[in-house]
């Protein structure tokens, strides 16, 4: 053990010290070669953990969501909703076993891989147990959090936090300074998670004549460059940050389709488009844009007037052969369309009996 022994824990290249401070060569996560000289390669190599390289991370190229390996990404799910399941369950004390034991039922036992959990708060109680988001209620964001990890237990799922409903959105459900705020803590928090993307709000309204775009193009904005300055000052890789549409309830991404996010150079970025119509008009909702940009269907399902459910099973359809992600709405009893029959204790061990919508659901997501 000599400090002449070219072994000595002071030779930059020791192989028996994983963590040897003296070496000043980075490991590269992605080229073959123990870079840092500790025995470990690539993605072996605890440097390499939070690279986009290694894990689950994901990223746009082009028109597709893809892989760390470079295959095309396009997940499949339903919408789960937190501990005050829309609005169902706010007036009790919070249930986040509930909220787990149904991410387990929609991965483990339905086949799904993709979850949009989302986020609901109020501005104010109205006799709710709880009701306030994640700045005012860091209980609530323990909740979430403890959601996600879970979720993350999960090879292959991924889930994408989402602003449901929320006090700090604008009269058209744009996001507001308070919701980038609020885009901090949550980047902030859900920082290291490789399975977890980001869903900037709900639905915007409205502006069907399209004379808004530019404004709500400009708070979403705001709201990625938000999280990107939050990631870089946590040195974390990209994640999915999904933008919604700008009109009718974020059904429209055609101004998107030529004026895409540039933000950070508009990396990995998705457009999500919520669709209730009827078959005809999937070519100018989501077909037509995904041609171009990363299309996300972030919510559908029969709705009265406007969509069927031959119309349902016709865009499972082309979104499989578009290779588009999407997300059914919803899993839950009370918030239709309802994946789910209603049944006893609500908010607590309720039986998870998939309605006729949700059998659909089921048999596509258990078809590999």
């Amino acid at each position: 053990n000599n400090v002449n022994n070219t072994n000595n824990v002071n030779n930059t290249n020791n192989v028996n010290n994983t963590n040897n401070v003296n070496n000043t060569t980075p490991e590269v996560c992605d080229n073959d070669t123990d870079d840092d000289g500790d025995g470990d390669i690539d993605c072996e190599d605890s440097d390499c953990l939070t690279s986009a390289q290694c894990g689950r991370w994901l990223y746009t190229q082009d028109n597709k969501i893809h892989t760390p390996s470079g295959a095309v990404w396009a997940g499949r799910g339903a919408n789960l909703h937190d501990t005050r399941s829309c609005n169902r369950c706010a007036w009790n004390e919070p249930v986040v076993a509930e909220v787990i034991r149904r991410a387990d039922a929609l991965i483990d036992d339905w086949g799904a891989d993709y979850i949009r959990l989302l986020l609901e708060a109020y501005p104010d109680s109205g006799g709710r147990v709880h009701w306030e988001n994640a700045i005012s209620d860091s209980d609530y964001l323990a909740d979430m959090v403890e959601v996600v990890e879970h979720i993350g237990t999960k090879p292959g799922a991924y889930v994408l936090i989402a602003l449901w409903q929320d006090p700090s959105f604008d009269d058209l459900g744009w996001p507001t300074e308070e919701t980038v705020t609020l885009w901090r803590l949550l980047a902030q928090t859900f920082m290291e998670y490789d399975h977890v993307m980001f869903g900037l709000v709900n639905e915007p309204q409205a502006n069907y004549d399209g004379s808004l775009d530019a404004d709500c193009h400009a708070a979403m904005t705001a709201a990625v460059t938000a999280i990107r300055e939050e990631e870089d000052l946590a040195g974390s890789p990209r994640h999915i940050i999904t933008v919604q549409g700008t009109r009718g309830w974020a059904r429209t991404l055609d101004y998107y389709v030529t004026n895409p996010i540039t933000a950070y150079e508009g990396e990995n970025i998705a457009y999500e488009t919520h669709v209730y119509n009827p078959e005809e008009d999937f070519y100018s909702q989501f077909e037509l844009p995904s041609e171009t940009l990363p299309v996300v269907i972030g919510e559908f399902g029969p709705a009265e007037g406007y969509m069927t459910t031959d119309d349902c099973q016709a865009l499972i359809t082309a979104a499989a052969t578009l290779q588009i992600p999407w997300l059914a709405w919803t899993f839950h009893q009370r918030c239709a369309p309802n994946l789910l029959e209603t049944g006893d204790n609500e908010c607590d061990g309720m039986p998870l009996i998939p309605t006729a919508w949700g059998q659909i659901i089921k048999d596509a997501l258990l078809q590999k």
